[in-house]
């Protein structure tokens, strides 16, 4: 190692070694032959071989069959608050230069994509809407939401709120309690209902009782694909949730379009 460690070690299998090389960020619970006794849960662990090389140090949980998700090889790595701002400064600045235009209504962090495994951020317009789903970034949103407030207030588009989506089974693998609602360590709103503009389609947005965060952002340009080879056809769009392909099918110039789905929220909205 290249310097001398302050974290707890946890010992892998050859199988597990093998996996972290390759680029897999999680250790399974199967994968650790060893761990000191002084790791708690959420805490950061610095991740070895068999033969004592270092591999990577990452967040802990204590009752996930993902028992490390790896955060970096770098083993001068402080993991102090410059660096959690530095990964949610480098996210977002990439996605402003790949989204452009669409920078408005995107995916601001997409979890181990942005060296930030378990946090998932959405943009739209205004309001982000956040899932958090290990136990380490639980322990750290309150840092990595003030750092997104702050990063998108210096882009000068200052954030009305962040709605939190924590609904989801897979926080009770992680000890998590589930819920939803306004993050109240940050200024915001009372209306969850948000109306963006994709593809030169409006929508509203229901934040609060919509799927996943609320819109299906990773479709966007598949729906602008459907809407290219749609003239004068005839579509069926099933589980159309709020209809965004029936509506670029439209916008495409179809025949007929018909959409369906068994939530009749959705089809009001």
């Amino acid at each position: 190692m290249k310097s001398e460690r302050q974290f707890p070690r946890a010992l892998l299998t050859r199988k597990g070694e093998k996996a972290l090389r390759g680029g897999h960020p999680w250790v399974y619970d199967a994968e650790i032959v060893s761990l000191s006794d002084a790791c708690e849960n959420g805490c950061l662990v610095d991740v070895v071989s068999d033969k004592n090389v270092y591999l990577g140090t990452g967040l802990y949980s204590e009752k996930s069959k993902i028992r490390i998700r790896v955060l970096s090889a770098n083993a001068n790595e402080t993991f102090d608050e410059p660096f959690w701002r530095r990964r949610v400064r480098y996210a977002l600045d990439y996605r402003r230069t790949v989204m452009a235009d669409d920078f408005l209504c995107c995916r601001l962090i997409f979890g181990e994509a942005d060296g930030l495994p378990g946090l998932t951020a959405d943009r739209y317009g205004d309001v982000v809407v956040t899932q958090v789903l290990s136990y380490g970034m639980e322990q750290r949103k309150a840092l990595l939401y003030r750092a997104i407030a702050d990063v998108l207030a210096e882009y000068g588009a200052p954030i009305a709120g962040i709605y939190e989506r924590n609904d989801v089974a897979i926080r009770g693998l992680e000890g998590l309690e589930t819920g939803k609602g306004w993050y109240e360590g940050l200024p915001h709103g009372n209306e969850t209902v948000v109306p963006i503009t994709e593809n030169g389609i409006r929508y509203k947005v229901d934040v609060e009782n919509g799927q996943k965060t609320g819109f299906f952002l990773d479709q966007k340009y598949n729906r602008a694909a459907v809407a290219r080879i749609c003239r004068g056809m005839r579509v069926l769009d099933c589980f159309t949730h709020t209809g965004s392909f029936a509506l670029n099918a439209a916008a495409g110039g179809a025949e007929q379009v018909t959409a369906v789905d068994v939530s009749a929220s959705a089809l009001e909205m």
